[in-house]
């Protein structure tokens, strides 16, 4: 943990690097017509909770919430050119942080924000996506839902900012309670899992330094018996 203060350097243009999945391949997942309900924003926060027993819920409808918490309204131009906007707040407004959705059936699913698609990309290691699994199984054994790995590519933050990590990690903890207030509002059950998804960069980005995981959740279709926190 570094105690020293971020601190900007002037002239940074973002560059925006793109990341390299093996074999990416766009899915038609139907998550663009998907709308909240008429809930009020007073309402989504009293009745949010952490579930830790729930049922699979579609893919479509976890993929919502993915895209909805992290998709870019517009990219900025001239002075804020590479500087995107999005629900969720974000450091430099440069939005470091990722989501790849891990769904038994499908394998592994990553979000493009820049392109507003699903890909499905190649593992590189299946014992290191294996073992992740475990451990997620290990900390919520009655989750029976969607994994959703956070990641985040550290090069456009430590370009523009001097002791950059600190903000790092505020921007996945944005990005955790937004996608907490999405999924509650689209009345899906949410937990993050207090575990960093390491095996998951180690899978499917084997020896890439600029890529930190940021933390792991489940989301699921909300169960009867249920512990709330």
């Amino acid at each position: 943990m570094t105690l020293i203060d971020p601190r900007p350097n002037v002239g940074f243009i973002p560059c925006g690097d793109a990341i390299r999945w093996l074999n990416p391949r766009i899915m038609d997942l139907d998550v663009g017509s998907r709308s909240f309900e008429q809930r009020s924003l007073a309402s989504v926060f009293r009745s949010r909770r952490s579930t830790r027993i729930f049922s699979e819920a579609p893919i479509e409808e976890v993929a919502s919430v993915i895209r909805e918490t992290l998709r870019i309204h517009f990219v900025g131009e001239g002075t804020s050119h590479g500087r995107k906007l999005k629900a969720v707040v974000s450091a430099g407004a440069l939005h470091p942080v990722k989501a790849i959705l891990l769904d038994r059936a499908a394998g592994a699913i990553a979000y493009d924000d820049f392109a507003d698609c699903f890909l499905a990309v190649g593992v590189r290691d299946n014992q290191h996506l294996d073992a992740f699994l475990e451990n997620c199984r290990k900390v919520l054994p009655q989750a029976n839902g969607h994994w959703v790995a956070l990641i985040a590519d550290s090069s456009d933050l430590s370009r523009l900012y001097s002791h950059y990590q600190s903000l790092l990690w505020r921007d996945a903890g944005a990005v955790i309670q937004a996608m907490a207030l999405v999924a509650e509002a689209r009345d899906l059950a949410f937990c993050p899992l207090g575990i960093l998804g390491q095996q998951v960069v180690d899978a499917l980005l084997p020896g890439n330094s600029r890529i930190v995981p940021v933390g792991v959740a489940a989301i699921g279709k909300p169960s009867l018996d249920q512990i709330p926190s």
